[in-house]
């Protein structure tokens, strides 16, 4: 059995770079009887990555949503053409529309994990609705629909907490992508006009009220279909005010799935929230990536957690504990989807160590 890795690199280039971890996935995969064949992607290369997953029955891709300025749609079309003709791939396009964007804080708000969140997708619904939820909740979260590292993603609060949030009214905005600055002040129409602008090229906005726990830091809950496979505790920084205590020495800190300070999150996990998300979604637990993870924050009693992001484009690193069941998962799925690959070849020199 044969299984594409793809990513963003360049040309030759054997594996991702070592700090994504992927080292413990690939021997976990020899072990299980699974050839990586390595597949380093930019657009450049487009119709030579083509032919080169033609002949593969399976891929793993790690593809940003935006990188380098670049969006991943043009990956997008190579993972359909690879469904289409019978290639098993993870995360495949379902799951990385069901999934991957903001708007599924909006679809599965109804859950536990959820919390009172909009949608946006127009200008006139942004004018129409989040002066009013600003007003209510005096700080907001506002997301663009993709994105990753803070990109489209900002705070916003009323500079005078008594004032009407009138397209005039001066509000605080500060940026998940730039770290403790002090907040950028400005009328909230420019704001407004900000966001529309991300709107119209991610289709869909969300926001949810700020997390006043967020200094305490962040769970990041890893899984491979719909079975937890570890956890992270870190300490994003985005959002915090200047003055906000700084995070520990460690910047995040992987801890196996079972985690004794995380069972709680693990059963709910498990046995009430994936299950209903795969529900609310209409999405097959095995049509889950092998691994992918959701970002909790903490709620305002002990032991709530509320959801802040599922990523299943680029999950990596994870922890090392994780790799057997993953490499399990990415073997039984070859092997029901048929080893045999479509018609083409492979040289040797393609192929993964």
């Amino acid at each position: 059995m044969r299984v594409g890795v793809l990513w963003r690199g360049p040309a030759g280039e054997s594996a991702p770079r070592e700090d994504r971890g992927l080292g413990p996935l690939f021997r976990a995969l020899s072990a299980n009887g699974v050839e990586v064949v390595p597949v380093p992607y930019d657009e450049s290369r487009h119709d030579e990555v083509r032919a080169r997953l033609r002949p593969l029955p399976g891929l793993l891709v790690w593809v940003n949503p935006i990188q380098d300025g670049v969006d991943r749609r043009r990956v997008d079309e190579l993972l359909a053409e690879a469904e289409a003709r019978g290639a098993w791939v993870s995360a495949g396009l379902r799951a990385v529309h069901a999934l991957g964007t903001k708007e599924v804080l909006y679809r599965t708000r109804s859950l536990g994990w959820g919390s009172d969140v909009e949608r946006y997708r127009t200008r006139a619904e942004l004018a129409d609705l989040l002066p009013a939820r600003l007003e209510r909740w005096r700080r907001l979260v506002v997301k663009q629909g993709r994105g990753n590292g803070g990109d489209g993603v900002w705070s916003v609060a009323l500079a005078d907490p008594d004032a009407a949030a009138t397209a005039d009214a001066r509000v605080e905005v500060c940026e998940a992508r730039s770290p403790r600055r002090p907040p950028e002040v400005m009328a909230l129409g420019a704001f407004l006009e900000r966001c529309g602008r991300s709107l119209e090229w991610s289709r869909v906005l969300v926001d949810q009220p700020f997390q006043a726990r967020l200094a305490e830091g962040m769970v990041r809950c890893y899984l491979s279909h719909d079975e937890v496979v570890g956890f992270c505790h870190q300490w994003p920084q985005g959002l915090l005010a200047p003055d906000a205590p700084p995070p520990p020495s460690e910047p995040r800190r992987m801890e196996p799935e079972d985690a004794p300070r995380f069972q709680g999150l693990r059963e709910r996990m498990e046995s009430e929230w994936v299950p209903s998300m795969c529900a609310t979604l209409e999405i097959a637990p095995t049509d889950l990536p092998v691994v992918w993870d959701a970002d909790f924050f903490y709620g305002e009693s002990d032991g709530a957690f509320v959801l802040g992001e599922v990523n299943v484009s680029a999950v990596w690193p994870f922890p090392p504990t994780a790799c057997p069941r993953v490499a399990a998962n990415v073997a039984a799925a070859l092997a029901s989807f048929g080893s045999t690959p479509p018609s083409g070849g492979i040289g040797e020199g393609d192929r993964g160590r």
